[in-house]
Order: structure tokens, then C-alpha cells, then sequence
């Protein structure tokens, strides 16, 4: 099987599992929650050809499966959890799904993610809609032989995130009195937190963030065309920044509170779109 054949029979799998059309899907990071109505679940487990299907072994903070239902009148699917780089896995398995909501004939797709924060005009708890990336990762979903059912070679990053999608989100935050911030994410292969010279690095590079995922899905849905925004949840700030250590518990702790916020943010959102 290749990898397109794999990504067709996954799509066709999901959408037979579901029997609805889905309007939009929302990627969910580390310890970030969102409740759908009419609520359907399929685990990871499930799905045959997913990359990440085991059981066990996937990072803390993640559910490991999709759900489906409504918001604002929209039917959204939610993969809650991905696979990140850092587990082992290749890129091209980490931006699988991205493919496959492609393929499911899905208008678009918001991603979140739990980060830290390097520019100090931000605090734990923020919000920050990505207007642009650095990769700091000497690899991507796209090296290797090009398949043109799936994207053109060369892929233009000049706005890598739909303008459509980040003008709603920017009018929802207004309208909900959330302070929506804009910003520049590193994306760092882990699974360690950054030094205190690395994170000195990356700010001189121009990174407001830095996190661990993200970006893999997102040059992926650039290379498949499909609309894509993302919400960075600042759940620390970066080393050197804050006093004490890092603790993966405590970035969990933080996602959570942020979630109300993300969910308000999303549900406004999806009712404003086609």
C-alpha cells in the first residue's frame, strides 16, 4: 500500500464510520479539552491504517481519538491528541491525519497547541493566532519523492495560514472580549525543554513561541490546499524566562484553564463560517 492509497482508504473509513459530512476539524494539543453536541467517539485504536494506532504509548495529556458532533451549527470532527516527531515517528506518519481530513472533503482545519512563550509581552494563559513559523527541524512531511494527488512539488509558505479562518477568529475574540494574540512559532524537535541559550537563539531568530508540534501539520496543509489556522496556548513561559523548572503537569494544568477561553473562541467562530 502507498502512502496516498493509505490516506484515501483512512478518509473513506472515517466518513463511512461518521455517515455525515464534516464541516470543519479542530486538532487539540496537550491537555486542551472541547465537548461537541451529539457527541460520537472513534479511538485511535480503531482506525486500521492510522500511524499512531496503538493502545498505549502516546503522550500524556492526549485522548487518542476522534470525536465527532456539532458546534454552532457546524458538524466538526476533533482529533483529540497527534503524533509528534519526537515519539519516533516519520514526518510523514506525524502529518498523516492532515492528509486525511484533506480527503474527507473537510473545509477547513484549526489546530491548537500547548507552548511556551518567548516574547514577554505574553503570559501564561494567552492565546496566540500564528501568523507565521520558523522551522527549527532539519526535516519535514515533504522530503522525499513528490505525489502530485496529494500537492504540488514546491509549496508557497508566503501566507501559510488562510486569511479566511484567522479574520473570523480575530472577529470572534473581539466580539468575546478575548484577547486573541499574533505571533511567530518555533517549532523545536523535543522532547526536551530548551536551554536557556537555545531559547536566546530562537528569540533572536524572531520566535514569539516555541513548541514541540504544529508545524508539520501545517506545511502539509498547505502542500494539500486545505485552509488551516492555529491556536498556540501559551502554557509557560520559556526557559530563562521563568524562574522555576519546567514540569509537564503544570503546562496540563494550564491547557485546561485555557480551554474555556479556546472554546468560546471556536464556537463563535465556526458559527460565522460557510
Amino acid at each position: 500500500m502507498t502512502y496516498y492509497n493509505n490516506i484515501v482508504e483512512t478518509a473513506d473509513f472515517i466518513n463511512n464510520f461518521y455517515g455525515e459530512k464534516i464541516d470543519y476539524a479542530v486538532v487539540l494539543g496537550s491537555g486542551i479539552t472541547l465537548e461537541l453536541e451529539d457527541q460520537k467517539e472513534l479511538h485511535y485504536s480503531e482506525i486500521p491504517l492510522f500511524p499512531g494506532n496503538k493502545k498505549d504509548g502516546h503522550v500524556k495529556g492526549h485522548a487518542n481519538k476522534l470525536t465527532f458532533g456539532r458546534i454552532s451549527g457546524k458538524t466538526v470532527m476533533i482529533l483529540n491528541g497527534r503524533l509528534h516527531y519526537y515519539e519516533g515517528h516519520s514526518m510523514k506518519d506525524v502529518a498523516f491525519m492532515t492528509y486525511v481530513v484533506k480527503f474527507m472533503g473537510i473545509k477547513g482545519l484549526f489546530i491548537t497547541n500547548a507552548c511556551g512563550a518567548i516574547n514577554t509581552n505574553f503570559s501564561e494563559g494567552d492565546i496566540v493566532c500564528l501568523d507565521d513559523f520558523i522551522s527549527l527541524v532539519s526535516d519535514n512531511p515533504l522530503i522525499g519523492p513528490n505525489d502530485d494527488r496529494l500537492g504540488q512539488r514546491f509549496v508557497d509558505m508566503t501566507t501559510p495560514f488562510n486569511e479566511y479562518l484567522v479574520e473570523n477568529l480575530n472577529t470572534s475574540a473581539k466580539e468575546k472580549n478575548i484577547t486573541l494574540h499574533k505571533g511567530t512559532y518555533g517549532f523545536f524537535m523535543g522532547p526536551y525543554f530548551e536551554t536557556r541559550a537555545e531559547i536566546q537563539a530562537f528569540k533572536t531568530m524572531g520566535c514569539d513561541l516555541v513548541g514541540m508540534s504544529t508545524v508539520p501539520e501545517v506545511i502539509a496543509a498547505n502542500h494539500a490546499s486545505l485552509p488551516v489556522a492555529v491556536l498556540s496556548c501559551v502554557t509557560n513561559m520559556a526557559t530563562g524566562i521563568q524562574e522555576r523548572k519546567h514540569d509537564h503537569e503544570h503546562v496540563l494544568e494550564t491547557a485546561k484553564f485555557i480551554s474555556a477561553n479556546l472554546k468560546t473562541l471556536l464556537t463563535s467562530t465556526l458559527e460565522k463560517l460557510k
